[in-house]
């Protein structure tokens, strides 16, 4: 067997003879330069070749009819801007358009420049400079699972045969170790905070949907009585409550989807260290958390499935009556959050107490679920009657069974996702698919480790811990199922949570105890280590970790990270419209139709909106008309169309826009563009960068009082 000090000798010379190759490779076979692709409009090509030359574009390549490929000598922000705003640019690639900097992986030149000409050769030294700093780091993980030294140094671990001590003195170690543990999570939480405060770049328009919701109800409508709520009322009533009372600066939505992130980190922290008996492991499961990056609207996911975490433990630790008590409330909560995070925590609750009832009579087991279920019942008492005297709790529940449906149909994974192996690991396909099987290859192994410990009857680590583990693996199935659906991308965050906790369990059985195969246990340790190492690289594409690494300015130093951080919070002191992080480039092309808005409706007109972008309520600070938040493909009723023509007649709308897939809102709802063409007529067409214009037509049986002198469009108010 290797010796520790030989690996570590290894793991160093792998190491530096890596960095070495690395640092030789641009020297010796020379760097590839970024190059972009612009799409150009309909313009002469004597303008075209002057814009070329003004801009100081290189080496064209002509790719189609309208698109040619350049290599730029000036790749200053500047210059990007120029590129990306002037009117005769119909799109680019190549270019981060929200920063004006070039993208993070653009198409690329050959190699150029260096002493010798052999890409190929260039390929493999870099290829050979991976490959050695994998090496290096299996042999560092090597040496760390033979070695009990760092264990030592970084685990507080109480080993009952070494502590033949008084109680007293044992308590003192517990408390010592509780203490750590809640300073640890603290620190983690505030990191996480710290994280998404200096990476913040905006709210996304999916974050707008429950934003909008939650301005319809400050605006004076009523749930489900006067729009349809789709199983998410805590979210945009939260946020509404919180834009009543602190404003509706970014800052306040900012807060609660940030906090909450934390104390999503701070839970995990603490749940991943009961699961594993590892600080460290808790820790490191806990940055893959956050570093993969959930959106912005996703924080629920987050924060009520850690909770959620810590209440199962509890629970299984003794199933007391004030613990059932914190249980429900748990599932109260996120059943309000989104209904089927509820029923998912509920049935995990339901497993605790089933499976750490075992020897116990089965009535004993019953009487505990019958009363965890009557707690979470009252608690939800209030919400119920409210849905029942808003339209009814079967109009309710069908409303959301057909949302679920459609998301569901519309979000299936058409295949299984599967490797290219012609692309890079860190390819997004690649890291999608990694995390995928991932992703569902914990909560299956997990339950089979389980199941063996059942059958050799091990002893459990700590009070619990069976129903616990099994909790989580059922846990893990529903978000697996639920969550894991198209734009895996942006999905696998989400469910990030359950797999986190489910991992942390597994690698602390390699890791924190004592086998008696120890050479099986340090293979299993090593292989731990790699799927934990291989995971961090496939999470780096998922959630553009060096977008995230660039967005802090953390390469600039202190100095620079100041001056960001107090830019940012000047910028998140501002309100959504004034935001300097648009959430489309269809917000940026109506901020003339807001201010037109404000100048020649009232407060109480309404808008309706047929593609899927709430953001524009919220930023014209309008209430939708109908049903649902915008006519598009989940967030409105499409069965029950003669309704939303109803309420569309009963509180018409001032407006209509018409915003991206236009064909794709006549084809789903039919009843409705017929009332909007017999309704309406043509006010303006408002141009958009790289896409379709904004028709926006006006209610045809409203008289104007005025002309506005900016736009030349009718007014309807006095002021």
């Amino acid at each position: 067997m290797l010796p520790v000090r030989r690996a570590l000798q290894l793991a160093g010379a792998c190491a530096a003879a890596a960095a070495l190759i690395l640092a030789l490779v641009p020297w010796v076979f020379g760097s590839p330069l970024p190059m972009v692709d612009i799409q150009w409009r309909e313009i002469p090509d004597d303008s075209r070749v002057a814009l070329e030359q003004e801009w100081q574009l290189t080496e064209p390549t002509r790719l189609n009819a309208t698109t040619w490929r350049y290599v730029p000598a000036d790749r200053s922000t500047p210059r990007l801007r120029a590129i990306v705003t002037h009117p005769a640019v119909a799109d680019t690639n190549g270019i981060q358009r929200r920063e004006f900097r070039i993208a993070d992986r653009p198409p690329l030149t050959p190699r150029r420049g260096g002493l010798l000409d052999a890409p190929m050769a260039g390929r493999g030294a870099r290829a050979l400079a991976y490959g050695l700093g994998a090496i290096s780091v299996l042999l560092c993980a090597w040496a760390l699972a033979l070695s009990p030294t760092p264990r030592a140094f970084l685990e507080t671990r109480v080993r009952s045969v070494r502590l033949p001590v008084r109680s007293v003195r044992l308590q003192a170690v517990h408390r010592t170790k509780a203490a750590q543990v809640r300073a640890l999570a603290i620190v983690a939480g505030l990191l996480a905070l710290a994280w998404r405060f200096l990476t913040f770049s905006g709210f996304t328009n999916d974050h707008y949907i429950h934003i909008a919701l939650a301005q319809q109800v400050l605006l004076g409508d009523r749930p489900v009585r006067d729009f349809t709520d789709v199983g998410w009322p805590l979210q945009y009533l939260l946020s509404a409550w919180a834009w009543w009372a602190a404003g509706d600066a970014l800052a306040v939505e900012f807060v609660i989807a940030a906090g909450s992130f934390a104390a999503g980190a701070a839970f995990t922290v603490a749940v991943a260290h009961r699961l594993s008996g590892s600080l460290l492991i808790a820790l490191v499961v806990t940055a893959f958390e956050v570093l993969i990056f959930p959106r912005s609207y996703s924080y629920p996911k987050v924060l009520m499935y850690a909770a959620a975490g810590w209440t199962l433990v509890k629970l299984a630790e003794r199933a007391t009556i004030g613990r059932m008590v914190v249980m429900a409330a748990v599932i109260a909560v996120a059943f309000l959050f989104r209904h089927d995070h509820g029923l998912f925590t509920g049935l995990a609750a339901v497993v605790v107490l089933a499976v750490g009832g075992r020897g116990e009579p089965l009535s004993t087991v019953a009487r505990r679920i019958g009363t965890l279920t009557a707690m979470t019942a009252a608690l939800l008492l209030p919400w119920i009657l409210f849905i029942a005297m808003n339209g009814g709790l079967v109009a309710y529940f069908q409303g959301g069974i057909e949302y679920s449906l459609d998301e569901a149909g519309a979000t299936a994974l058409n295949a299984w996702p599967s490797f290219d192996w012609g692309a890079p690991f860190t390819s997004v396909g690649n890291a999608e698919a990694w995390l995928f099987w991932m992703f569902w290859a914990l909560p299956l192994l997990a339950a089979a480790i389980l199941t063996r410990r059942l059958m050799l009857a091990a002893p459990e680590r700590w009070q619990g811990e069976r129903a616990c583990v099994a909790a989580l693996v059922l846990l893990g199935i529903l978000v697996n199922v639920s969550f894991l659906r198209q734009s895996l991308q942006v999905r696998i965050p989400d469910a990030v949570v359950p797999a986190a906790l489910l991992a942390a369990w597994m690698i602390g059985i390699c890791w924190t105890g004592r086998w008696r195969l120890r050479p099986g246990q340090a293979a299993t340790r090593v292989a731990a280590a790699a799927l934990v190492a291989v995971s961090f690289m496939a999470i780096a594409p998922i959630a553009d970790i060096r977008g995230q690494y660039d967005n802090t300015d953390l390469r600039l130093g202190t100095a620079g990270v100041r001056a960001h951080a107090a830019d940012m919070w000047q910028r998140l002191g501002t309100s959504h419209r004034a935001n300097a992080f648009p959430a489309s480039r269809y917000s940026i092309a109506l901020m003339p139709f807001f201010r037109y808005v404000d100048r020649c409706t009232m407060p109480s007109e309404r808008l309706i909106v047929t593609g899927e972008f709430p953001e524009v309520l919220v930023l014209a600070n309008r209430a939708f008309a109908g049903d649902g938040v915008v006519l598009g493909s989940w967030y409105s009723s499409a069965i029950h169309q003669d309704r939303t023509v109803a309420l569309l007649r009963a509180r018409p709308a001032l407006f209509v826009l018409h915003v991206g897939d236009y064909a794709g809102f006549r084809n789903r709802f039919p009843l409705v563009d017929t009332h909007i063409a017999s309704a309406y007529v043509p006010l303006a067409t408002v141009p958009v960068e790289g896409a379709d214009p904004i028709r926006i037509l006006a209610l045809r049986d409203r008289q104007p009082v005025a002309t506005d002198r900016e736009t030349g469009w009718p007014c309807y108010s006095g002021t």
